[in-house]
């Protein structure tokens, strides 16, 4: 019976010290974990895909076809966010206004977000360009609105975060803290046109912008530029963002085309800060050289003016990215473009920070029937190709899809 007892006595201390040593902690520290998990701010939103390189989180487009309203409807508003950049709605005068309804779209994937409208003009900025304006937003305002969603937008109430006037560029970003809206929407006040094109054309996505502005990229230069970089069709190629979705499908960046014709290293130079301004992205990419070497800019001031350029890309902490100048059978690209495509090497030498973009030289020499009869430009198909070197040599460099070129 003493035995007996005794067993039973240790028995009983084993399970007490157990209960003191291991499950009082572990309820404690659930306890603790679950009032964790509810105080204010921890909450982490997990993103629907993944839209920035090397896995970082952020930029999923989340706008596509939600229900769309708009002040006239002689376009279809829907064609402002259906994915087709070779459509887009067009008002019928001004004021016009383009509305999207976000309700559907979880809560904290719209707390931040970021609106992009692209007019699909051929130069980024018309009055630097000399060229006609053609349907652009000239002043407009960015509003929210806190209403339900699944209905006609409000009539009124809405609140106006951003208010933008003598707008001159063909597309724009805006960074928005929408906490607490289901609506958003561009309204147009005036329109910077041309006879029989004073109307507000655009194509606008709304991307989520929590995690970031990193998969954005924008890209200056010249009429090359402006031909190639756009968001329509070109030479059967489709846009750069679809260039890279299609190799890689968790990505979707943000693009504008920066380029404006005639435009030489020099212009790139004085503008450059000024524009970084309206850019809240991180990929620059600086393509100019040809008017350069059709007049036969000094190498020592061609090489001046993209050091301005670097430092200021630098400065605003994004990344240039710089590309040889294209082959031509101009006399004066052949005469001078080696020179100037030399300085580009000690840029390269100079600016480690610098991301090397597509080799246009040695490509349209060994594709010389991309190049068209003016000895100068691309063909439409060579500015198809020219987009696909763009995305094939960034694919490889900064989305780490090595075999993107094969």
């Amino acid at each position: 019976m003493w035995l007996y007892r005794n067993k039973v006595a240790l028995v009983l201390l084993g399970l007490l010290m157990l209960i003191l040593i291991v499950v009082i902690p572990l309820i404690v520290f659930l306890i603790l974990a679950e009032k964790q998990e509810h105080m204010p701010g921890r909450l982490t939103p997990t993103p629907r895909v993944s839209q920035t390189p090397r896995g970082a989180q952020s930029w999923p487009v989340i706008s596509r076809s939600v229900p769309v309203f708009a002040s006239s409807t002689n376009y279809p508003a829907s064609h402002a966010n259906d994915g087709n950049y070779n459509s887009s709605w067009r008002s019928k005068g001004t004021p016009a206004w383009l509305a999207y309804d976000l309700s559907g779209i979880p809560v904290v994937e719209r707390s931040k977000v970021l609106l992009v409208w692209y007019n699909e003009t051929y130069n980024y900025n018309h009055t630097i360009g000399g060229d006609y304006a053609y349907n652009l937003p000239q002043d407009y305002t960015i509003d929210v609105h806190p209403g339900a969603g699944g209905g006609e937008p409000p009539a009124i109430g809405w609140v106006t975060l951003i208010t933008v006037k003598g707008n001159h560029y063909h597309s724009r970003q805006h960074l928005i803290d929408m906490t607490g809206n289901d609506w958003i929407r561009i309204n147009v006040t005036a329109v910077d046109g041309s006879p029989e094109n004073d109307d507000a054309s655009i194509k606008m996505d709304i991307y989520d912008a929590n995690y970031g502005t990193r998969d954005n990229w924008i890209f200056y230069g010249d009429s090359i530029t402006a031909g190639a970089m756009g968001h329509l069709i070109i030479g059967g190629v489709k846009t750069f963002a679809w260039l890279i979705h299609a190799r890689d499908p968790q990505n979707f960046p943000i693009q504008e085309a920066g380029g404006i014709g005639f435009l030489t290293s020099a212009d790139g130079a004085k503008y450059m800060s000024a524009w970084l301004q309206l850019f809240p992205g991180k990929y620059v990419g600086l393509s100019y050289g040809t008017n350069d070497a059709l007049g036969c800019t000094k190498a020592a001031h061609f090489y001046a003016n993209y050091v301005t350029m670097v430092r200021a890309v630098l400065t605003m902490g994004k990344i240039p990215i710089v590309p040889h100048i294209p082959w031509g059978r101009s006399a004066n690209i052949q005469k001078c473009a080696p020179a100037l495509n030399s300085k580009i090497d000690d840029l390269y030498r100079a600016f480690r920070q610098i991301m090397k973009g597509p080799d246009f030289w040695t490509f349209f020499q060994k594709h010389r029937a991309f190049i068209s009869d003016d000895d100068i430009h691309p063909t439409q198909m060579g500015l198809g190709a020219y987009r696909q070197q763009w995305a094939n040599v960034m694919l490889a460099v900064v989305y780490e899809k090595k075999d993107a070129t094969r």
